[in-house]
């Protein structure tokens, strides 16, 4: 029972299936070359469900493809008959039909077949084959590049159905498109190429022809050039005309072939490129050589193309030589025949040659004649009687050939063959012409090959003539003619034969090196077989052979001797007087005749070596010149005075100019002291070693050198207690020899007076060169000599004693009582001995002197002496052995109240109005309770201290400006601490640092020591007992050297308090404000004691000391706070800043004043309501506590806000509190 039950259940939803897919739908379909692709509903996946039609062609079964069950079928249509019809599906076996519409199908193009390819220049028949080219009997369109082809038949059908054309496909070139369109279906595309172009054989050419190429071929463009490109040798050519089977291009006669198959020709029609074939040339032709003009040589050659022909003589490249130029006597062919015109250069000898391109070769033989082309005429004249010496210049003279064979050289004269010429090289020979008479001689240069031309050799006259007559020292040189034989001629001078000191040829004689003894200027004769020459007025010069001394005295005057020949003081042919000059340098100086070979002069004191002595007859005339010296200089000692050092020695300059002193290689200026001594000064940084001296262009012999030192001055005197460690300064300490580089030990000797005998070594540290620091550890008192003992080479060197006087007791401070108030006061001495000590404030003694630590004195000082009326402190006198020292340092106590009575949470002490807080109390009044401490002030580079409170509140206390005011407090001179040098910079462990700096253009110097101190501790400045907090940073500022304009001026040190102009504590914006004991803008008397800066929740409180160091003297402080509208403000004010600006004024000092600062820093609780407060994190507080010129900074904090109001925008908040504020 259930199981029939569930059977016809199941043959229920059956039958609701079927029914539900009982109808079809066709949506759209696609065609894929043969395949169509239809989509829809209702087509089930059984193939025998469903069968489709295109117009009356049916597609079932097996041939169906289910791709998508129900909804995409696909069927091949393989029967070309298909084409456009109607497309619709029947469902079996209901055989309900669901109709699509007529649908197009598209055509495709399968196959094109062509014989012989696709022609250029005649039409193809091709064969095209393939599917669906009918629709419904309309037939098919064949296109070609998109057009329809006219010329087509219907060679194939299918079913009656057209499969395949025949069509003609007209020519052309490069590639075209072939497509098949039914009923403006277009199918696919197929792409054909016509046939590439083919060479077979271009024409061969002259490699220098213009001639147009032929080029054979098939397929090539007919009757046009624009798809056509043809490339010779890779480099494109122009085409002069084109047919089917030709091709005409220029030629480009300046192409050399890469190789010996010539050129190679490629050609592309409609981008097919064609086989590639080579272009022969022809080879060289030698048409002629002959010897040209002017020793040149030609050859006719027929050649390729000459830019890339060498030619090759004797194994050398000649083709720089030779010029080619048009044939002559050949007017056809003057493309391909030249003549070249080569001049070879004279080295070349006859030999063989060659033409080559590197791919052939043309061989010759070049034979070359002698060629002379000077004489440049063929006449040759004026020969002497006896013969003579010509000369030939040209080229090719040559005895051999190149290949070593005889080339039978000779000189030809009058018919005789003559071989004694003198060949000097190819292109320079020398021939004696035999002795002869007469014009009508001739000669001519001849070899194997050929001859020059003939010269026509003409004899001179016999006449003697004489053209110049020369001076050489003592000899005469004789130019002219026709001397003939010398040792037949007579010549006179002067009417004294000189005939046997000459000899020469017939042009040239030389009668010397001497002439006979008293041969004098005048008129010179030549004789010779019965020929005299005319006269010829000789002026001899006169001649220098010797002089004496050749050395010379620098100092002294001396007499020279001069030696020589021609010394004619009278013109033996005028007979008058000449004037004879001793020139020496070309300066005329005086001179005495003795006679004609001899002369003196004196010679004044001078310098330098080289110097050149002449004699001058009538200033036109010079002889020649001898050369003197003076002696070099010489060093025979060296003497030291203090700093003056002297140079003994000989052959000085007497002018100081002259000497030139090198010590240690440096030049130093010198002084003439004598004729034997030099003096000069040398810096206090010299070392040992050596030195020279210059004297013109003389140098002498380099002396080693060693320097005394001298102690000139010590950095301060020596405590009595023996404990000073002194800079000793003075010259010549330096510890090395420049000359040898050894070290130099040196030590120093101390001597007490009252202890002669017992010298004491101290312990040095060498410096540099003029200074030494030692340890003075000898307890004394009174004076002492130094002495520095310097030892070089073995040899020591002892100093000046230097006086040394014990530091008498040095008064720094005093503790204080109140007037007429007897008590003990504390002292701080140094260099003092305990006994016999006597203390005095001003004249009323202080009794009972115990010696405590740290330096200090303590007495019973009966406060009996009136305080000074000027303000001043009282003299403090400090005696010990004898020894007496004052200094102004004692001031009496004034009774100052503490703000608020401490709020009785701490001990006011009433001697500088400060109070010492309970153990959980702080601020300047005690009034707040301590709370957290806050991080380590920063110190900047810039000396700065910056104390951070929270919520970016901080508080900057820096020294901005020095300033020098006038009693009427105009300003005199102001110095920006921003253009401070920091030349030191140094960290001393991890609690100081030091900075020391200067300006430019300005001698004064800041000096800042900073000690940061953990814990609380009392500091005891000027006798000014300090509290300094912990967490704090304690100044020592020292000011040195400023240059008052006045005596009566002050010194202002001016301080800038800085913060932030306004604060949002999260309830509120708080402005900056600040207030003090004393009005701002106050007299300099009236001194400020305390001082606050206000920003937001936090603050800043100041104290300053009343008490200062100046010139080591102790001055009461004055304190006072800028007026807003001292231009110092509008240097220093920023819009987002507060101010305040503080001035230490200090008076009038020689030497240096001394300030003393303290910062620190502390957390005290807030202050806001309660209702802000509850919200707000507590805020560090600042105290800066100053015993000369400070602050103490206490910033009161307010605490972080709830997390909703941190967008709060402080900009809208102060900007409605500005406006409150108008």
């Amino acid at each position: 029972m259930e199981f029939t039950k569930i059977l016809f259940f199941f043959l229920f939803i059956k039958t609701i299936i079927v029914s539900i897919n009982a109808s079809c739908n066709i949506n759209g379909f696609i065609q894929v070359n043969d395949t169509i692709t239809v989509f829809g509903s209702g087509f089930g996946s059984d193939p025998n469900g469903i069968f489709f039609k295109i117009n009356s062609t049916f597609f079932m079964g097996t041939s169906l493809r289910f791709d998508v069950a129900d909804t995409q079928v696909s069927f091949d249509m393989f029967q070309n008959a298909v084409y456009n019809g109607m497309l619709l599906a029947t469902l079996n076996p209901s055989g309900e039909t669901c109709e699509y519409g007529n649908i197009k199908i598209t055509p495709r193009l399968l196959n094109v077949l062509v014989s012989n390819g696709f022609g250029t220049y005649y039409t193809s028949s091709a064969r095209i084959t393939g599917n669906h080219f009918d629709a419904s009997g309309t037939g098919a369109d064949i296109l070609m590049d998109g057009n329809v082809l006219t010329n087509c038949d219907v060679i194939m059908t299918y079913n009656n159905v057209p499969s395949g054309y025949k069509c003609e496909i007209p020519p052309g070139y490069g590639s075209f498109n072939l497509s098949v369109s039914v009923a403006n279906v277009i199918s696919n595309v197929l792409t054909f190429w016509y046939n590439p172009p083919i060479i077979t054989d271009p024409n061969p050419v002259f490699y220098l022809s213009s001639t147009p190429i032929t080029i054979n071929g098939n397929d090539f463009q007919e009757g046009g050039i624009d798809k056509t490109i043809v490339t010779i040798n890779g480099t494109e050519s122009e085409i002069i005309s084109s047919v089917h089977d030709i091709l005409i291009v220029k030629h480009d006669n300046s192409l050399k072939p890469p190789s010996s198959d010539g050129f190679k020709v490629e050609v592309m029609v409609g981008g097919q490129v064609s086989n590639s074939k080579y272009l022969t040339y022809l080879k060289y032709v030698n048409y002629g050589q002959s010897e040209g003009q002017n020793g040149t040589y030609m050859v006719n050659l027929a050649y390729p193309n000459w830019n890339y022909t060498d030619f090759i003589l004797n194994g050398i490249s000649v083709k720089n030589s030779c010029q080619p130029t048009p044939y002559q006597p050949v007017e056809i062919s003057i493309e391909i025949l030249v003549t070249l015109i080569c001049d070879f250069p004279p080295s070349i000898k006859s030999g063989t040659a060659y033409f080559t391109d590197t791919l052939s070769r043309l061989d010759l033989d070049i034979p070359l004649s002698p060629y002379v082309s000077e004489p440049s005429t063929l006449q040759i004249n004026d020969i002497p009687l006896q013969g003579g010496e010509i000369s030939f210049r040209g080229k090719h003279f040559d005895t051999t050939k190149f290949d070593g064979s005889s080339n039978n050289l000779v000189v030809n004269y009058n018919g005789k063959n003559y071989t004694n010429y003198n060949l000097v090289n190819s292109t320079y020979m020398t021939f004696n012409i035999p002795a002869g008479v007469g014009n009508n001689n001739y000669l001519f240069i001849s070899s194997n090959i050929n001859s020059t031309p003939i010269f026509t050799v003409s004899y001179l006259s016999p006449q003697i003539t004489i053209d110049s007559i020369i001076q050489n020292d003592q000899s005469l040189v004789i130019k002219g003619s026709n001397f003939n034989i010398i040792s037949k001629m007579t010549i006179k001078l002067s009417n004294i034969d000189i005939s046997s000191s000459c000899s020469g040829n017939s042009t040239d004689i030389t009668c010397g090196p001497t002439l006979p003894i008293g041969v004098t200027s005048g008129e010179l004769t030549m004789e010779s077989s019965g020929y005299t020459s005319t006269s010829f007025t000789v002026y001899l010069t006169p001649v220098i052979t010797s002089i004496y001394p050749k050395s010379f005295d620098t100092v002294q005057s001396e007499t020279l001797t001069i030696t020589g020949v021609y010394f004619e003081s009278i013109d033996p042919i005028s007979q008058k007087s000449n004037n004879l000059q001793v020139l020496v340098d070309n300066s005329l100086i005086s001179s005495n005749y003795i006679n004609s070979t001899s002369i003196t002069t004196t010679i004044l004191p001078g310098i330098g070596s080289n110097h050149q002595i002449k004699i001058s007859v009538n200033q036109i005339k010079f002889s020649n010149m001898e050369t003197f010296t003076y002696y070099p200089p010489t060093i025979s000692d060296f003497t030291q005075s203090g700093n003056q050092f002297n140079i003994i020695g000989n052959y000085f300059g007497i002018n100081s100019e002259d000497n030139i002193v090198y010590y240690n290689n440096i030049l130093i200026d010198s002084q003439v002291i004598s004729t034997n001594t030099l003096q000069f000064t040398l810096l206090d940084n010299y070392s040992n070693g050596e030195l020279y001296i210059q004297v013109g262009d003389q140098k002498s012999t380099n002396i080693s050198t060693f320097l005394t030192p001298i102690i000139t001055s010590i950095s301060k005197k020596p405590y009595v207690d023996g404990s000073s460690i002194i800079t000793i300064n003075g010259k010549y300490f330096s510890n090395l020899n420049y000359k040898t580089q050894q070290s130099i030990p040196t030590i120093f000797e101390f001597t007490l007076d009252n202890d002669p005998s017992n010298p004491i070594l101290l312990s040095c540290n060498y410096l540099d060169p003029i200074s030494y620091s030692c340890k003075f550890t000898t307890v004394g008192y009174g004076k002492a000599n130094l002495i520095a003992i310097k030892t070089d080479s073995s040899i020591s060197f002892k100093s000046n004693s230097f006086i040394v006087s014990y530091q008498e007791p040095k008064i720094i401070q005093s503790t204080s009582l109140f007037y007429q108030v007897p008590g003990l006061i504390n002292i701080t001495v140094e260099s003092y001995s305990p006994n016999n000590l006597q203390i005095f404030v001003s004249d009323s003694e202080c009794t009972n002197p115990i010696v405590l630590l740290n330096k200090q004195i303590q007495c019973n000082y009966k406060a009996d002496v009136p305080p000074n009326p000027n303000g001043k402190s009282l003299n403090i006198t400090v005696i010990s052995n004898q020894m007496v020292g004052i200094n102004e340092v004692f001031y009496y106590n004034k009774r100052y109240e503490c703000p608020n009575n401490c709020s009785n949470h701490g001990i006011c002490n009433f001697i500088n109005g400060q109070c010492q807080c309970s153990k959980d109390w702080q601020s300047i009044d005690c009034s707040q309770e301590k709370q957290l401490p806050l991080p380590e002030p920063i110190i900047n580079d810039n000396g700065e201290t910056i104390l951070s409170g929270n919520n970016n509140i901080n508080f900057t206390v820096s020294i901005t400006y020095l300033r020098e005011i006038d009693f009427n407090d105009q300003t005199v001179k102001v110095l920006s601490l921003k253009d401070i040098k920091w030349n030191n910079r140094t960290q001393i462990g991890n609690n100081e640092s030091y900075f020391n700096g200067t300006f430019e253009n300005d001698p004064v110097q800041v000096e800042l020591g900073v000690t940061y101190y953990k814990d609380e501790e009392s500091i005891d400045f000027a006798g000014d007992t300090i509290l300094i907090p912990s967490n704090s940073m304690k100044y020592i500022i020292l000011i040195s050297n400023w240059n008052f304009s006045s005596s009566t001026n002050n010194l202002q040190v001016i301080y800038n308090s800085q913060t932030t102009a306004y604060y949002d504590d999260g309830c509120d914006i708080i402005q900056a404000n600040s207030s003090s004991d004393v009005n701002q803008g106050s007299k300099v008397s009236e001194s400020v004691t305390w001082f606050q800066l206000v920003s937001g929740n936090s603050a800043m409180d100041a104290k300053f000391s009343r008490r200062m160091f100046v010139d080591e003297r102790v001055r009461m402080a004055s304190v006072s706070i800028l007026n807003s509208n001292d231009p110092l403000y509008g240097l220093t004010n920023q819009s987002d800043s507060y101010n305040k600006l503080i001035a230490i004024t200090t008076p009038y000092f020689k030497s240096n004043v001394k300030l003393d600062p303290s910062f620190s820093s502390l957390i005290q609780p807030s202050t806001s309501t309660s209702e802000c407060n509850k919200n707000k994190w507590k805020v560090p507080v600042i105290a800066v506590l100053c015993s000369v010129g400070g602050a103490a900074i206490i910033g009161i904090t307010g605490a972080m806000i709830y997390k909703t109001y941190k967008n709060r925008k402080l900009n809208s908040k102060l900007s409605i509190k500005l406006r409150n504020f108008k």
